[in-house]
């Protein structure tokens, strides 16, 4: 128990994580177990870079592929964090970025990053020998896990949104407002959580759900961005003016 372990996880391991939106109320439920797990980060003295992490995939995996994060460039808004299906090969440098306890009792990548300077957790034994220990006790194991941020995303307001037609999410800067519409409800998950230590810094990260009760053409209308026939977020057309509209068709270009 408390070994790290970055091999590459099953597709079955991987596509039994709990959806996003199956997680809305995980950490309010949860928050004494969660502050405990907080509490180790500061008691270990842990670099403010690696939190807590709420468990969860937006997307299945298909046989093969692993869930990594890269960076494109949205000008001028900088580099945004972009979490999708790859191929890994040797030429594919990965390393991991979201743990969660296995079975075994073990902290086992299941996400990746493409982005070197992450946090090595072998280098603290007795930190990962105490929270997968917390974990197991507590039944935490699909709940509460642990985030290495790295490159773009280690600072700054970050909102997840989705892309189902690449089965990825890209992270949006807090600076950049979300396109605002009647038909559009939000719906708002914390996905990280700091230790006491750090939560007061200006850091943040969430993933953004929105659910719109019209149809278009009798279909129902899928959460995140679309490309068909010009850009829209759940069935929204985007303001081609809008600097949301700007770095979202930067991403989809280099996607």
């Amino acid at each position: 128990m408390g070994v790290v372990k970055n091999t590459f996880p099953s597709v079955s391991m991987y596509n039994r994580v709990p959806f996003i939106h199956d997680m809305e109320h995980v950490a309010e439920t949860f928050a004494d177990d969660l502050n405990y797990l907080k509490s180790l980060l500061d008691k270990h003295d842990i670099p403010a870079s690696v939190c807590i992490k709420l468990i969860h995939i937006h997307f299945h995996l298909n046989e093969g592929e692993i869930l990594a994060v890269r960076e494109f460039s949205a000008p001028p808004h900088g580099q945004n964090p972009f979490l999708g299906p790859i191929t890994p090969d040797v030429a594919t440098k990965v390393y991991g970025c979201h743990y969660l306890v296995d079975d075994a009792g073990d902290l086992q990548a299941f996400e990746y990053t493409t982005i070197e300077g992450g946090v090595g957790l072998a280098a603290y034994p007795a930190f990962v020998a105490e929270f997968c220990a917390a974990v197991v006790q507590r039944g935490m194991q699909h709940k509460f896990g642990l985030a290495i941020k790295s490159g773009a995303g280690e600072h700054g307001f970050w909102t997840e949104l989705d892309y189902p037609e690449k089965r990825a999410t890209f992270l949006l800067p807090g600076h950049v407002p979300l396109p605002q519409s009647d038909h559009l409800v939000q719906r708002i998950t914390k996905t990280q959580f700091l230790s006491a230590r750090n939560e007061e810094s200006s850091q943040s990260h969430s993933h953004t759900e929105h659910y719109h009760s019209d149809a278009v053409n009798d279909e129902l209308i899928v959460d995140g961005v679309s490309t068909r026939d010009g850009l829209f977020l759940t069935g929204i057309p985007l303001d081609p003016n809008s600097t949301f509209y700007s770095v979202v068709s930067a991403i989809s270009a280099a996607a």
